[in-house]
C-alpha cells in the first residue's frame, strides 16, 4: 500500500539551514570576549581610580573612560553578532578588527611615555619597548580574521552563499 505523502510546505524550503559554528569562529569570538572585557576593566578601574589617574600627568581618566566603553561596546554587540550568525557580522569583523589595530598603535605611539635612554633611545620614543611582539601580534590575528572569514564553512555558517557552486566548495572545505 502506498501511503500519501504529505503536500511539501514551501516555506519550509525557504528557510537557510543552519550549520554548526565553526571552530575558527569560536575562536575567533572568544578572541573579541578578550578584548572586551579588557576594555571592560580599563573602563571600570578609569572610573574607580579617577582621582588617582587626574594627579597623574599624560592621559586624561576621561580618554581612559571613553575608550573603554566605546570599545567594550562594539565588542559586545560584534560578539553577540559572532555568536548568533548574524549576517552583518562578518562586515564588522572586519572593520572591527582593522580599526583597533589602528587605534592601539596610534595610542601607543602618540599616547604612552616611552623612555628616550640607552642605545635604542630615539626608535623607542616612537615605538612602544615590545613593539617587534606587538607587530608580530597585529599581523596574526588580522591575517587570522581574514583566513576566518573568507572560509566556506564560516561564509555558510553566516549565510553568506548565493549559489550551488559555493555550496560545492563548502564540502569541499571540511575543516572546522
Amino acid at each position: 500500500m502506498d501511503t500519501p505523502k504529505a503536500p511539501v510546505d514551501s516555506q519550509v524550503e525557504d528557510t537557510p539551514v543552519h550549520t554548526s559554528r565553526p571552530a575558527s569562529v569560536t575562536i575567533l569570538a572568544l578572541g573579541v570576549l578578550i578584548i572586551t572585557i579588557i576594555n571592560l576593566t580599563r573602563l571600570v578601574l578609569s572610573i574607580l581610580n579617577w582621582d588617582f589617574l587626574v594627579s597623574w600627568p599624560g592621559v586624561s581618566p576621561l580618554y581612559m573612560s571613553l575608550t573603554g566603553l566605546i570599545w567594550t561596546l562594539i565588542g559586545s554587540l560584534l560578539l553577540w553578532g559572532l555568536w548568533k550568525a548574524r549576517k552583518w557580522a562578518p562586515g564588522l569583523m572586519q572593520a572591527v578588527a582593522l580599526t583597533y589595530a589602528l587605534y592601539y598603535w596610534l595610542d601607543h605611539v602618540f599616547l604612552r611615555n616611552h623612555p628616550a635612554s640607552a642605545a635604542a633611545g630615539a626608535q623607542r620614543v616612537l615605538l612602544p619597548v615590545n613593539w617587534q611582539f606587538a607587530a608580530g601580534a597585529t599581523v596574526i590575528c588580522l591575517a587570522y580574521t581574514a583566513w576566518t572569514l573568507n572560509r566556506s564553512k564560516v561564509k555558510a555558517y553566516f549565510g553568506l552563499f548565493d549559489s550551488t557552486a559555493d555550496n560545492s566548495r563548502l564540502e569541499n572545505d571540511s575543516n572546522g
